[in-house]
């Protein structure tokens, strides 16, 4: 594997790391039974990108990290579900940059090119809901 593809597919994997701990954080906090449902799911589904990120790395003869990125803390950091829900969302659209940045590092055929691009839809599917429940929480609030 090369150096780039290793250290964009670190630090996906770092991230992951960070949203899984925010995820269950924010569940933790929030009111709705929906909401609630849907930040467990993508937990899970955090956790499942964190195991075949991990794998892919091995694979193809890299070294993951252990590391678990800045995001965590940053949501931690706000009080409010709405904020964090914000947070989430330009969360994930960072991730979803990443992720076109390491497609465009890795093979165009293959297990690590085929994950990413399935993660890449996953997390647009997740920024525009995030969008969507913001919006929906602060008509609920008004």
């Amino acid at each position: 594997m090369d150096a780039p593809l290793e250290q964009m597919l670190n630090l996906l994997l770092e991230s992951e790391r960070a949203g899984l701990v925010a995820l269950k954080d924010l569940a933790a906090k929030a009111e709705q039974d929906e909401l609630k449902e849907f930040l467990l799911a993508s937990r899970d589904d955090e956790a499942d990108n964190i195991a075949h990120l991990e794998s892919l790395i091995r694979e193809a003869g890299g070294t993951p990290s252990d590391q678990i990125g800045p995001f965590a803390a940053k949501m931690a950091a706000l009080e409010s579900v709405r904020d964090r829900l914000n947070l989430l969302a330009r969360g994930q659209a960072w991730v979803a940059q990443k992720i076109e940045a390491a497609l465009d590092l890795a093979p165009p055929s293959g297990s690590i090119h085929d994950f990413l691009q399935r993660m890449a839809n996953h997390h647009r599917h997740e920024v525009e809901w995030g969008r969507a429940e913001i919006i929906r929480l602060m008509q609920s609030e008004d």
